[in-house]
């Protein structure tokens, strides 16, 4: 996928058109992934992990080759202390931004992975019916595998809370994945502010050519 976006950038494709392709299909995998359920298996992500892909190469592409551009534009290849100062600035902005969102993923579902342990848990307490009707079911079905009904009873309790816990991780998990899909759209809306680039990777080539001219003229 990425040899075929560098292959549309050399056919004068737009590379904020790229960025903007790769950041949909991203949007549009996470929403997709957002129906996520407890009982989804590896093969229901087959379809999700493909755009996903295919989103990340475009969108990567379309983000280097619009930095690529305004370096040269610039002229902040120019100069060995030009390319110097533009590399270290990219990687740093590059490396800031990978970590603060990883940190702030991680920090979000978990904040919201205790929101809704919290609200599930105010829907199950032990006076009401469908609560004692599910303790006293699992009781019966592993008091033959227990040493009696109180161990019995000790690991229904157990089990239910279990399935609160997973159904909170499902519902952090989806509201992380929407968080993505947010994000996305919001990078399409900056996206769609840039200007742009006078150059383009089909006019590299021209622009070489009339750099060595100029050399062997001089």
């Amino acid at each position: 996928m990425a040899f075929t976006a560098a292959l549309l950038l050399l056919h004068k494709f737009d590379p904020r058109l790229l960025l903007a392709i790769g950041l949909a299909c991203t949007a549009f995998a996470a929403w997709l992934n957002s129906q996520y359920t407890s009982a989804w298996a590896a093969e229901n992500f087959y379809r999700t992990e493909l755009l996903t892909g295919v989103g990340q190469s475009f969108a990567f592409i379309g983000l280097v080759g619009c930095i690529v551009l305004q370096a040269i534009f610039s002229g902040g290849l120019a100069k060995p202390e030009r390319v110097l100062t533009f590399s270290a600035f990219f990687h740093t902005i590059r490396i800031f931004g990978g970590t603060a969102g990883a940190i702030y993923m991680g920090h979000f579902v978990a904040q919201r992975e205790k929101l809704h342990s919290n609200l599930l848990g105010l829907h199950v307490t032990g006076g009401d019916w469908p609560t004692i009707q599910n303790f006293h079911a699992m009781t019966a079905g592993l008091y033959g595998k227990s040493y009696g009904m109180a161990a019995a009873g000790t690991r229904s309790v157990d089990l239910i809370a279990a399935r609160l816990r997973l159904q909170a991780y499902s519902l952090s998990i989806i509201d992380g994945f929407l968080l993505i899909a947010w994000s996305c759209v919001c990078a399409l809306i900056l996206v769609a502010l840039l200007r742009k680039s006078p150059l383009s990777y089909s006019d590299l080539s021209t622009v070489q050519q009339t750099l060595v001219i100029e050399k062997e003229s001089k």
